[in-house]
């Protein structure tokens, strides 16, 4: 899959860090510089927990002055563990290297990609990303990648459409997109005039606010499709956002029910494919900048494939305040195993 975007280069630019397995679990990354910069100094603390865990640096200036640096993990508690990174690694009082950037709105901020523990061991703190101090690491895309290989017998289970389904990334031996996102997103200038004058400090996902359709259908975190009575449940496990398929009942919004940030969802089979048509979506954050009025209307499109081990799908969104033209996202999860950890969100570490 490769990415299909039309638009200005600010969206160009904004698919490509989509593109990244982690960076679709939390906020935006536009407060960072581009630049990549190393920290020395003494691990004081950390707080390991979502979105992503925080670190305490103490660093020394050439004037021999200590300063508190907060340090912010690329990754999600998801996606770093699923690579191998777990807390155990770090020790208070060890002194590490951080390679990251900086923040460009607020002092002695840092992004950190990979930190150098003084064991001489390197963790990678970015799902999408490679050792930076040795040849291997903890961690990163070489340990975070799967593909075909990797999933269940899925065949002999026979549970169809309903179970934990994973993100696969890109393969460690190539630079071909074999699971990311492919996002075609034609913003109207009005949206994009909106992003322009954005601010990354307002970013919702800062205050830990879940997302709503149709973004919550592309972050890297599993998903769980169940069946709930004649209807079909489904849970983004990045905040637990739950979605009812109505597949036996009314086939518009009840008239006393408000719109919600996932809407009212309607479906049908057409032979092996669920499609979902889904209508009363509030007024909501889009992602990295934009939104998307209440005008929105999504169309999704769901396929397992013969062998259950794959599940396709595709969505197309129309929303006249927002695009020129139908957007379209399409990707791809793998029935890999995996058993999801709730998700719990701290403001305090953004």
């Amino acid at each position: 899959m490769r990415a299909n975007v039309t638009g200005n280069t600010v969206i160009a630019l904004m698919v490509l860090t989509l593109l990244s397995g982690s960076a679709l679990a939390h906020h935006s990354r536009a407060e960072f510089a581009e630049q990549i910069e190393v920290l020395d100094g003494e691990l004081v603390s950390f707080n390991w927990s979502n979105p992503h865990p925080t670190f305490e640096l103490s660093v020394t200036t050439e004037d021999g002055i200590d300063e508190a640096w907060e340090v912010q993990g690329f990754g999600s508690m998801y996606t770093l563990r699923r690579g191998g990174v777990t807390a155990d690694y770090f020790s208070p009082g060890d002194r590490v290297r951080v390679a990251g950037s900086r923040s460009t709105r607020r002092d002695r901020v840092f992004l950190g990609h990979n930190m150098l523990l003084g064991s001489g061991q390197e963790v990678v703190l970015n799902g999408g990303a490679a050792p930076y101090f040795n040849q291997e690491g903890i961690g990163g895309l070489a340990n975070w990648a799967a593909d075909e290989s990797d999933v269940v017998d899925a065949e002999a289970e026979n549970l169809g459409l309903y179970r934990v389904w994973s993100q696969p990334h890109r393969s460690a031996e190539t630079t071909e997109l074999s699971g990311a996102i492919s996002l075609h997103l034609p913003f109207n200038e009005t949206r994009l005039a909106e992003r322009a004058a954005w601010d990354p400090l307002d970013d919702p996902d800062m205050q830990c606010m879940p997302k709503g359709m149709p973004v919550v259908m592309v972050t890297p975190h599993p998903f769980t499709f169940s069946q709930d009575g004649k209807n079909i449940r489904i849970v983004a496990h990045e905040y637990g956002v739950e979605r009812i398929i109505h597949l036996d009942g009314p086939v518009e919004a009840p008239a006393d029910m408000p719109p919600s940030n996932v809407g009212f969802s309607v479906g049908r089979w057409e032979g092996d494919t669920l499609v979902v048509e889904t209508t009363d979506i509030a007024t909501n954050y889009f992602f990295f900048g934009f939104n998307i009025s209440d005008n929105v209307d999504v169309v999704e499109r769901i396929t397992l494939s013969e062998d259950q081990t794959r599940l396709d799908y595709f969505a197309e969104f129309t929303d006249p305040d927002t695009f020129t033209e139908p957007a379209r996202i399409e990707r791809y999860w793998l029935a890999l195993g995996e058993t999801p950890e709730p998700y719990e969100c701290m403001v305090a570490n953004f």
